[in-house]
């Protein structure tokens, strides 16, 4: 890291900074605040801190990224492999059979066309059904199991 005197910027510049951060995603924001506070030496994290408003945490892990490549993900990815939240069906193994169960004979369709199916019974019928089988999901969780098991697509 450069011991040099901050670099000055001017309010137009200080101004282009900020609106071609906000249109970056998290790890590209954090690399380009890493590299900015590079450029400015001492006192560099900072200044990028208080400029795109953010915290100085954030832009030490950015250059610790930029120091060791293997943490940054590949190719077009924001997140490494793996990362994120698990669905539904992996977090609660079993839902998937007990979820077909509790439909089944609710579930009708056109005759004329095997792609047009329904079920006569309410979310919160569902939720009810599978919270006795020890299950827990929300209201917006069965509506997205309905339309993608309904439809035949699958569910993550």
């Amino acid at each position: 890291m450069s011991t040099s005197m901050p670099i000055e910027y001017d309010e137009v510049t200080k101004a282009r900074m900020k609106i071609f951060a906000e249109r970056l995603c998290e790890i590209d924001l954090r690399a380009y605040a890493a590299v900015e506070a590079y450029k400015l030496g001492r006192g560099g994290v900072m200044f990028i801190a208080e400029l795109f408003e953010m915290s100085p945490e954030t832009i030490k892990r950015g250059q610790q990224d930029l120091d060791d490549p293997s943490r940054l993900p590949s190719g077009n990815r924001q997140r490494k492999p793996g990362a994120g939240r698990k669905g539904v069906l992996v977090e609660q193994p079993g839902l998937e059979q007990a979820f077909q169960s509790a439909i089944e004979t609710h579930t009708a369709g056109d005759p004329m066309n095997a792609d047009i199916k329904w079920t006569d019974l309410q979310p919160s019928q569902i939720i009810g059904k599978l919270s006795q089988e020890g299950f827990e999901l929300s209201e917006n969780t069965v509506r997205s199991l309905l339309a993608n098991r309904i439809s035949g697509s699958e569910v993550q």
